[in-house]
């Protein structure tokens, strides 16, 4: 994202003007994307906070699984949607936030469930939820206007093996992997998706809405465990 906005300020401009341009917007850009982008995925999701009494389940499931995790709790959230779906966000595991919607919370069972929570907490522990939750505002929101320039830049900035790696992480940290297997097999088999299913946090749900083709191959990888 920075050599795009270097170059671009330097074919908009004069070759030293411009790349001066481009050094401050990209600097500019990376400062707000580091410090605001967690809160621009939740805001487009429009998760709302957990009361701890109304979703005691759920908090009691974070808080075992922080616990096992060796992790600070993260923020709760839920989203008013009935497609079961998840996703972790955040600059570092003391800034995390891990948003469910009430259709995962509805149809999903406690080990289901504990399951797809273990899967979101491992991508905090892993340290990848920075760099997917920064995508948001330097790459994911330019590709909503700009699809064919900005759209592969996302598929660039995540890598597509981080799915696959928080789900191993996360059966290790339940050491029941037949509950997320279980729980994938249900996000698959649902026909609807998330009302939010802008491409601008796509990349951070656990069953993305834009495709759900790598699933199959998730599920096979995890029945082999």
């Amino acid at each position: 994202m920075l050599v795009l906005v270097l170059i671009l300020g330097a074919v908009l401009g004069s070759i030293v003007v411009g790349l001066l341009l481009g050094v401050v917007l990209a600097g500019a850009a990376a400062f707000v994307g580091y410090w605001t982008s967690d809160a621009v995925a939740l805001r487009i999701a429009r998760a709302r906070p957990a009361d701890p009494e109304q979703y005691a389940r759920l908090h009691n499931l974070i808080e075992g699984l922080v616990i096992a995790a060796g992790l600070p709790k993260p923020r709760v959230y839920v989203i008013d949607d009935p497609a079961p779906n998840a996703f972790a966000t955040g600059r570092s595991p003391r800034h995390a936030a891990v948003a469910v919607t009430t259709g995962l919370l509805n149809e999903l069972s406690r080990i289901e469930l504990e399951g797809v929570l273990a899967h979101e907490l491992s991508h905090v522990k892993n340290d990848d939820v920075l760099l997917s939750t920064v995508a948001v505002t330097l790459v994911g929101m330019p590709a909503v206007v700009a699809p064919p320039v900005f759209g592969p830049l996302v598929r660039l900035a995540v890598d597509p093996k981080r799915e696959s790696s928080a789900d191993v992480n996360g059966v290790a940290l339940t050491r029941y992997p037949p509950g997320l297997i279980s729980a994938l097999e249900r996000i698959h088999a649902t026909p609807t998706t998330v009302h939010s299913d802008s491409r601008a946090i796509s990349h951070l749900w656990i069953a993305s809405p834009s495709s759900r083709s790598g699933l199959d191959e998730r599920i096979r990888v995890l029945k082999e465990l």
